[in-house]
């Protein structure tokens, strides 16, 4: 993609903003280890895979689907394997359960600005990170599927101050009156297959950013389309394949997250 190119160009030039993590001792690499941090009275679960700091590493967030799981979500990705090739710390958090959907309750995520269980969640496990080891807080990124995705569209509007780009796949909605602190790149995967997640929840989701980043009409860009005139990014890819974390997408992810750091 053109303008994705030009995007990574200039995101070399801008600094990193060391967390607090930076001043002190380094940490080794860590690979799927399982942490947790307390927050409103509950231990919450996440697992961690860094390499050693020489400096400050940016952090990718990812959230599991509904019923599933932050090890699963690891393994049929690959940001752990991408986190220690790439420099950057991958965090799989693990939901909460009784959550209601599709008919039955399970161990999922909030979608909605006026839910904040989670969103305080990631507050504190953002805390924490960049308290532990050295985060680069210009570059703190968001992805997730399905009803993690859900969740990582809610995270760009309602932690705007905290999250620098999301990505969500196969699940995004309309988020009403929520207003982003700040402009939030944006790119949005979905499958043209997908039966569990309608076409119609996307598109809400689009036009949402859209008037969100007062962009413009979208243009055809590398198979994707890339609004234009917006105050941050709004990218729209959408494939062949059903209900599931597409093929590439983690590379794809990756790359738009690197062409996006907060200036």
């Amino acid at each position: 993609m053109g303008a994705e190119r030009a995007a990574l160009a200039a995101a070399k030039e801008v600094p990193p903003q060391p967390s607090a993590g930076c001043g002190g001792r380094r940490p080794g690499t860590v690979r799927g280890v399982r942490r947790t941090v307390a927050v409103g009275g509950e231990e919450r679960g996440y697992l961690l895979d860094a390499p050693a700091a020489d400096g400050p590493l940016p952090v990718v967030l990812a959230f599991h689907g509904f019923r599933a799981s932050a090890r699963g979500l690891r393994w049929w990705t690959g940001w752990g394997r991408l986190a220690q090739r790439e420099r950057f710390i991958a965090v799989h958090p693990e939901g909460h359960e009784g959550v209601a959907l599709l008919g039955t309750t399970g161990r999922g995520w909030d979608m909605r600005p006026a839910e904040t269980r989670d969103v305080d969640f990631v507050r504190a496990l953002l805390d924490r990170l960049e308290q532990e080891r050295c985060v680069d807080r210009r570059r703190v990124f968001a992805t997730g599927m399905s009803n993690g995705g859900f969740f990582a569209n809610l995270l760009g509007c309602a932690l705007a101050d905290r999250i620098d780009a999301i990505a969500p796949v196969a699940g995004a909605l309309d988020l009403g009156s929520c207003r982003p602190a700040r402009p939030m790149p944006v790119l949005l995967l979905y499958g043209r297959a997908d039966r569990v997640v309608s076409a119609d929840l996307i598109a809400g989701a689009r036009a949402w950013w859209a008037r969100a980043g007062g962009c413009g009409p979208a243009a055809a860009d590398g198979g994707c389309e890339h609004y234009t005139g917006c105050a941050a990014d709004l990218v729209y890819c959408e494939g062949p394949q059903a209900h599931r974390w597409p093929v590439g997408a983690t590379d794809r992810i990756w790359r738009f997250f690197e062409a996006h750091p907060a200036t």
